[in-house]
Order: structure tokens, then sequence, then C-alpha cells
């Protein structure tokens, strides 16, 4: 008897499985070595134990595991979650393919080949764990010793339990805590500005109009736990949707599809405003005037950098109080913005005040927006002008501007319309900030933010408390990681701290593409010193997701030492000098609070619900590995930081859940870092604040707990926050605040800006609207396509393994045997002489170079070349197939010619030719 396809869904047997475990890592042995004769045996343990799935970034799908003899054989949905309710995606179906995989890690390794290389072999000999951490932890105390800021540590876009959840880094005292994500993570920069959490999501109860720009929604990950649900119930009411992609997306194909020039979907945006603001003139007054800074005074003095119009004035100012001047129509002057609640300002117009010409920031957005016509950006996108025109006037159309809707007894208003804001494809360019910035102010002039019907936040109630700075503007959270991305920061320091070279990115979360080249040349951005340790944990991997991974592979050849904590052979243990087994997610133990289930999407069952995961192993651990969090808590012990980091979770381990419970662990339960622990006993210690002495027994029958808020309007931040208790940009001056500190930073210092000319790096900051050409935007006659890389629902993140799981694989191929595939549209194959199944050589503009095999598809721009997923891992000894496919990432560039230099993102899209190989 041999485990089938059918055990995938079924179950496997015991012995099954078991008998999987014999199988080498070396590659040569067969997936299931076959089975004994049958022999007679007591009846076997059965029992269903709850879980939690790890195959997505949001990891609260609450599952089954069945345990035969202590061998996991099934898995399912627990229909008691209150996220999933059951369901399960092929991604969590296949999780046990990872549990029993021969390929994983099976014990501590030690290399004792001082080559490195990814065709190189380590030269792997088997060590104890007492040598492996005795050798781990005499780099570290070095490091420490010598300069704590030379460890360098590095995790993955996985899920967030397998993340450090125990800040080592903080208690270490290196400010290099790096992350792969963070070159596409400039998506949180307009949901933090104009709603102060990190992700917009639509209200698809109400709304009836959406366009969806660059992103999908509900196709990929978090499927089964409600995404998908939400959205289908919502096209199945009769919610039109309008999806803005270069490619027929899932979403697409349930409404109206936009083609589009990959990377221009801004000039559409700022066309959108224009139609709304010159040939509609039908705007949210009352929204405009008391929620936003529409009404402010400010004096245009305009200025012009590498041929662009650019703004970065401060608003005009009250002399006596300081607070940002509007003009009061009512009172024919200018007055403090907070004199009233703001029905009475002026939108409009330009005014002499202080002896200043000064006009209000709509205004101004107005004067800039003038010539971004329809037909303007028609020529740049390809999108038909009157395609542009129709689009905005069914936005304000379906917006139903004035209308209100009473819900639980308070009234609000009644917007049913909007554009959510692009994922990681279409805003990883230059002009990305700019994309965000028209985006949120065509939500603006419908007034559709964060109320019914419209374009909301995930964060709200006592768990994500907004405030509003001195201008009345509003300030995310500061215990927000991403509030950095919406303010920057308050002064930049010369010279940079870490490899994240925060004073030259005020607003970025990492600019991970440029540490490399930082590390091969330190001087020339102004760093005294070098990565001598570097830890690899939590999926972290950036030759599978960072571009031009040349750089990266000189640098993991010159670090003295590097040690991962794997599950299994990849890239990166290639460069280890140590590598530590980690255990499986159904061998460790998890929890996670999730102050939100579904972002993207979101029905009012959503928005009141937060759940929070707990999980136990549900076997025992099949190899001799162990729980990376342990392994952190063990080297602070033996450094002498365990003391900080107890403290680090103390103070906030997992953050609020419950109305009235602390944020970390309450003093009754609290760690002492004079007494060993566990990372099984910080989690109990943080499920007792939460729930009292039940601990674990709160989560012994689902592994998913929620607590739902007592009512619909409790899910919209306008009811925590209503009218102008804070305001909105539409006119940007954070970032216009942050051009004048780096302005400043680089005359003070007498420095350069790294690598790049100052002015180009200062237009992208400019606080109204603007546009300009970047390198790579638009094909050429030698580099006649785009390339675009898109997400599939099988390759979402990889820090469960998902490119090695063999019970995945089979399901892709079965699935879309084309999904690995190089998809070029019929009519540019003609053009290019190139033919269904040609084997193909793809080449960026440049030099970067990939392979794969030619599908012809009418389903993307035909100025486009698409590639999907994560595929084309390299290096030895991995799982044949992983092998497989493109590599994208060797197309993109890694240094500052086409960079976001605002949010420090990658372009992601560039200008490429294809060719026979």
């Amino acid at each position: 008897m041999t485990l089938t396809r059918r055990t995938f869904f079924k179950g496997a047997a015991a012995a099954g499985a078991a008998a999987m475990l014999g199988a080498e890592a070396a590659g040569a042995s067969p997936w299931f070595s076959p089975l004994a004769p049958e022999q007679a045996h007591a009846a076997p343990v059965e029992e269903w134990k709850p879980a939690t799935c790890p195959a997505c970034h949001n990891p609260i799908c609450g599952t089954q595991v069945k345990v035969v003899d202590g061998v996991a054989v099934e898995i399912k949905g627990d229909p008691n979650s209150p996220t999933n309710q059951g369901r399960l995606c092929p991604r969590g179906l296949s999780v046990l393919g990872g549990l029993y995989h021969p390929y994983r890690v099976k014990k501590p390794l030690k290399r004792t080949n001082p080559e490195k290389g990814l065709d190189v072999d380590p030269g792997w000999v088997e060590i104890s764990w007492d040598e492996a951490l005795q050798i781990t932890t005499e780099k570290l105390k070095a490091c420490l010793e010598k300069d704590p800021r030379t460890l360098f540590t590095q995790t993955g876009f996985g899920n967030e339990d397998s993340f450090k959840r125990l800040i080592f880094e903080s208690a270490f005292g290196t400010p290099n805590g790096l992350t792969t994500s963070g070159p596409l993570c400039a998506d949180h920069f307009g949901p933090m500005c104009t709603k102060g959490t990190k992700v917009d999501r639509a209200d698809t109860e109400r709304c009836n109009y959406l366009v969806i720009m660059g992103r999908s929604v509900g196709d990929e990950w978090g499927l089964a736990h409600r995404n998908t649900k939400e959205y289908v119930d919502s096209v199945a009411r009769g919610m039109k949707i309008v999806c803005v992609n270069p490619r027929k997306t899932n979403a697409a194909q349930t409404g109206e599809w936009v083609p589009i020039v990959p990377g221009t979907d801004v000039a559409m945006c700022w066309a959108l405003v224009n139609v709304m603001l010159y040939e509609r003139q039908d705007v949210d007054e009352h929204f405009l005037k008391v929620r936003t800074n529409a009404p402010y005074l400010i004096e245009d003095v305009p200025e012009e950098l590498k041929g662009t119009k650019v703004c970065f004035q401060d608003y005009a100012r009250d002399e006596a109080t300081g607070k940002p001047l509007v003009w009061d129509e009512g009172a024919a002057a200018a007055v403090p913005f907070d004199t009233s609640s703001g029905e009475t300002y002026a939108l409009f117009g330009e005014y002499a005040v202080g002896g200043k010409n000064v006009k209000t920031c709509l205004q101004l957005i107005k004067d800039y927006t003038a010539d971004m016509t329809p037909e303007w950006a028609e020529e740049i996108t390809s999108v038909p002008a009157d395609t542009i025109r129709r689009i905005a006037n069914e936005l304000v159309d379906h917006a139903l501007i004035g209308s209100t809707i009473e819900l639980d007894g308070e009234t609000f208003p009644f917007r049913p319309a909007g554009v959510l804001a692009p994922g990681r494809g279409s805003n990883s360019n230059p002009l990305n900030v700019e994309l965000f910035k028209a985006i949120e102010v065509v939500n603006e002039l419908l007034g559709c933010i964060d109320v019914p019907g419209g374009i909301l936040g995930l964060e709200h109630g006592d768990l994500h408390v907004m405030d509003a700075d001195d201008d009345g503007m509003l300030l995310p959270p500061a215990s927000d990681n991403f509030r950095n991305q919406a303010v920057g920061q308050e002064k930049l320091s010369f010279p940079p701290k870490s490899y994240k070279l925060e004073c030259f990115y005020p607003h970025e979360l990492h600019v991970m593409q440029l540490v490399w080249r930082a590390a091969l040349d330190p001087e020339s951005y102004y760093l005294d010193y070098k990565p001598e340790v570097y830890m690899v944990l939590g999926g972290g991997n950036p030759l599978r997701s960072n571009s031009n991974p040349e750089a990266v592979v000189e640098v993991l050849k010159q670090i003295p030492f590097t040690f991962t904590i794997s599950l299994w052979m990849d890239e990166m243990t290639q460069f280890a000098d140590v590598v530590l087994p980690e255990h499986h997610a159904l061998e460790r133990y998890a929890l996670w609070n999730a102050s939100w289930i579904s972002n993207k999407s979101a029905s009012d069952y959503v928005k009141s619900l937060r759940v929070l995961e707990a999980r136990k192993p549900v076997v025992e651990p099949v190899f001799d590995t162990r729980q990376q969090e342990d392994l952190l808590i063990e080297w602070a012990s033996r450094l002498g930081i365990l003391p900080k980091m107890t403290g680090i979770a103390n103070k906030g381990f997992q953050g609020k859940f419950l109305p009235g419970k602390p944020g970390g662990i309450a003093d009754e339960y609290a760690l002492s870092p004079k007494e060993p622990y566990t990372y099984a006993d910080v989690c109990e210690r943080k499920l007792k604040t939460q729930f009292g002495e039940q601990g674990w027994d709160a989560v012994k029958e689902c592994a998913v707990v929620g607590y739902t808020q007592p009512d619909a309007k409790s899910g919209y931040i306008w009811h925590w926050h209503p009218e102008n208790a804070y305001r909105v940009p539409l006119y940007f001056r954070y970032n216009a605040r942050s051009a004048q500190m780096l302005r400043a930073l680089v005359e003070e210092n007498g420095i350069e800006f790294p690598h790049a000319d100052l002015d180009e790096v200062l237009r992208q900051y400019s606080g109204a609207p603007v546009f300009f050409e970047f390198e790579g935007m638009h094909p050429t006659e030698e580099f006649p396509l785009k390339v675009l890389q898109f997400k599939t629902h099988f390759q979402v993140n990889d820090s469960t393994g998902l490119s090695y799981n063999h019970w995945l694989h089979d399901i892709e191929q079965r699935f879309d045997p084309h999904l690995k595939k190089v998809l070029v549209a019929p009519s540019r194959a003609d053009e290019l002489g190139l033919t269904e199944g040609d084997q193909v050589v793809v080449e960026s503009m440049y030099g970067g170079k990939t392979t794969g095999v030619l599908r012809l598809s009418e389903m993307i721009h035909p100025s486009t070349l698409a590639i999907s997923g994560k595929w084309g891992a390299k290096g030895a000894g991995l799982v044949d197939f992983a092998h497989e496919g493109p590599h994208y990432n060797t197309l993109l560039n890694d240094d500052e010619r086409d960079i976001g230099f605002m949010m420090g993102n990658l372009n992601n899209s560039v200008a490429v030719k294809v060719y026979k190989a």
C-alpha cells in the first residue's frame, strides 16, 4: 500500500505515514517506502486534536488533526472556528506533506567546506545540539562584545506566528533585524495616512461599486477565512466590480476588466480626480470640510525638480497659535482650523492672508491635476479616455453623496462605492506613493473613507485608538509598526545607525534590496561596520525574495559566520556554517493575537470579530528538531540578555485582545528572568492573562478563540472617531516635511545622497500631485515588453515550505499545468516569431536572465510578459521540482536607478525582451 492523492483529502493510514519517515533526504530515495506485511497489533489509538493552519500570512484558520498512534494522518477545517468555520484551502490540506517530508532538516549540521556558493557542496556533518549551541553562542557572544550592530537577523514573509515573537534583536542591541518583504511593503502608505491602519478593505456588506486597482481579491492568501466568501457574496448580491489590472484576474472575471500597462495606474487615478473636479464637479463637501485638510490654506510656491512641478510648502499658520488657517466664508476671514467643525470653510479659492497669496489645499490639488485629463492618461496607460471618464462618473453615481444610513441607532454617512488600494505589484515602482495619493484623493472626494459602503481600515476600537496631531491631522497609534510610513521620522540623524539607512529613507519599512549593496560598499552609504554574524529564521530567504540575487550571493560569501534555523535545505542553508533543525508547525507551540481576520473585503461579521489563535503540538517531534523561540530564549540566557528580553515580553507580548486586559503579560503571570522558561510557558501566561487560570484549557476544543464586538456600528472607525475627530490628508504635508529634512540633512552634513541625485529623490516627496517618467516605465524597441509577476494561491509565502510540498505540487499541476510558464499575448508572440511551447529566454533591461516555457494567453495586456509565483529555486539539496519555473527576481534591479525613494521599494515591473533559447 502507498499513499495516493486520495489520502491527501481522506487522510493517510498511520502505518503509511510512519513508513514515509524512513526516507532519506539525499534525494535518491522514493517518497514513500513500501509497507511491511501487515501483522496483528492492538487497536490503534485515534484522536482529533485542535490546531491552526500555518500555510498563509494570516494563520487563523482553525483545523483538526487526526492522530493515530502518535502519527498525524488527516487534517481538516474546524467547524467550531469562528474564522474559517470548517473550510480549508489546498495549502492547508497539504500541511501534512511538510510534517513528514523526507527533505526536512533532521539534525544539527556543521559545514566542513569553507568555500561557499549555490552549487558548492557544504560538506555537512551531523553534530549534537550541545555542540551547535556552543558554536553559535560563542559567535553571538563575540559579536555582542565587539559591536552588537554586527549581528544581522533575517526573517521571511511567512505567517505571523512564524515571525520572531520574542524580540531577540532589541535585547541583543542590534538595529539590523531584516525582513525579506520590505521592498514590497509600500502598500501600507495610503491606508496608514487616511485610516491609521496597515491595509484597506472594502465594506462588501454594503458596497455597490468597487474599483480594484492592481490587486486580486479572494483568490490567493486568506482563502478559507472568509476573504473568498465575503467577495463572492457581494458579487452575488449585485456589487459591480471594475478590475484595473494588466492581467485578467479571477476578480476581473466577475465584473469588468480594464487592461492597463503595468506601472501606469497612477496616471489613470489622477485622471479620475481630474474628471471629478473639472467635469462632474460633484464631491462630498461635508466630508472634505470636516474630515480632510482640503480647506487648509497653503501658499503655492511651486518648485521644479528634474522637470517636475512639486510642492513642499507648509500650511499658512495663525501667528498667535501656530495652527493651520482656513478661510471661513461666514466670517469672510482666515481663522484657525479648529474654530468650528468646518461647515462654513471654503473648499476652493485663492485669498490674500498676511501679505501672501494663499489657496485651499483642494484648490492646489485641482490646479496640479488640470492637465491630467483622461486623454493624457490614455496615452500613458492605454486605457481609453472614454472608459476613464465613465468609471469616474459611475463612482460618483454609486457613491450616493449626501445619503445616510442608520446602524444600531447611529446615523452614518452612506457611500457604497470606492477604489480599493493596490497590492504589491502595481505599487512597486517610483510612482507608488503617487498612486496611493491619487486613490486616497478619489475616495476623499467621494467621502467613502471608513463609513458604511466604502473603503475601510482594518484595526479599530479599543485596540487601535487614533489620535490627532497639533494640526488636527490623523496620527496612527504609536504602537503600530507601520506608522512611520505615514508620518516619517520626527528627526533625521546622520550617519545612519543601521543598514536600513533610516536617515536617508525616513518613511521606509526596509530597503532590503540595498542592504546587500551597502554590505559590499558600506563607506559609500556612510556605514562604519559590516555584518559579522548572520542569523536566518522564520523562512527568511533574500535569495528567493529579493531582486538580483548576485549581490546577495557575494555578501553571503563574505559574512564570517552564518547560521540558520531551518525546516528545509534551501538557498540560505547553502551558505550556512551551522544549520539548526526547526520544528514543523504541527510540532510547535504558537500564539498570535489577530485584531483583524480578513483584509480586502469584509462583512459585518468580519468587522466585528477579533481572534486569538493558540496551538499546541499535535505530535511529538518527528526528527531531532527544536522550536525557534526556545532557541532564542536559550541564547538570551547564555548571553546574559534574558532579563531584557523577558521585560520586552512582559510589557507587550502579542498586544491586547479582550477589553480591559493588558497588552503584554499581566503582573500576576509575569515571566521571571531568574527562572528558566520555555515558549510554551510564555504562551500559557499570555492565555492566563486573557482567560484567567484556564490557560491552555481556553483553546482545548478549538485553537481559535473569537471575541465579537457588540454591534455592527462598532466595526467602523467613523463610529469610534466621528466627523472631525481628526482629519486625513488630501495634501500630504508629512511627505513635504520629510523632503525638507532630507535636504537639510544633506546640506548641513556636506554629503551626497547615496548613489542618487538629491533632486530625483526629493520630487517623490511632493505633498501635491506629481507625475514623471522613470527608468523602465515603458517598453523600448530593444526591450518591447513589461514583465509582470502575479501571486498564485499556491505560493503566497514559503515559511512552511510550500515550494517543497509534493502534495501541493501535484495539485498545482492538475489545477493549472501552465502555472510555471511564461505568458505572452498571442499578438505579441506573432510579432516576435514565437509559438506555444517554445523554450524561451527572458532578458531584463538590467541584464538579468531567466528561462521558461512559453504559454500564449489572451488574459494579459499585450504590452506584458507575465510570470506567476515564486519559482526557480537555486542551490543543491532541494526537492527536484523546487527548481522548476522561471526565477522572476533575477530580472529586477537592486540599485537606486528605479527605486521608490520615499518607501524604499524596488521596481517590480521592468522592460524585458523574450527570445528562443
